[in-house]
């Protein structure tokens, strides 16, 4: 393992008036620790958010679970036509996502304002797709 697990916070912040809501989660997101992020996740989802924002900043360690929840977050999100995208500006969390060739169905961005701007509708830009 990789020592002491730091247990993950969402923190949900409704961002506007346009029901966008952003997901930011502190701590490591793997085996461990995933069930906490995901009952997040869901509950903004079956709310009343027009899009989810998750924001992977403060991420620590991100493993496999990580990337499974994010996927079943965006299908959930799909499924009640919110708007999703994640914010993975760490190498620690973009590179898995990279590799299992996921930043496009996870509409990965660097910065909150471009993921932000991108479940708006003002952009399609992904900072893979440039």
């Amino acid at each position: 393992m990789h020592g002491d697990v730091e247990q993950p916070s969402v923190t949900v912040q409704d961002v506007g008036d346009d029901g966008v809501v952003v997901a930011v989660v502190h701590g490591d997101f793997d085996v461990d620790t995933f069930r906490d992020v995901r009952q997040a996740l869901f509950t903004c989802l079956n709310g009343r958010a027009s899009a989810l924002v998750v924001d992977l900043g403060e991420v620590g360690f991100f493993g496999s679970m990580g990337i499974a929840v994010l996927v079943e977050a965006r299908q959930r999100a799909d499924v009640v036509g919110a708007g999703f995208a994640v914010v993975a500006g760490r190498r620690t969390v973009a590179r898995p996502i990279r590799m299992t060739e996921m930043e496009d169905l996870l509409r990965l961005h660097r910065t909150r304002d471009e993921a932000l701007a991108t479940v708006r509708g003002e952009s399609g830009f992904s900072w893979w797709s440039s």
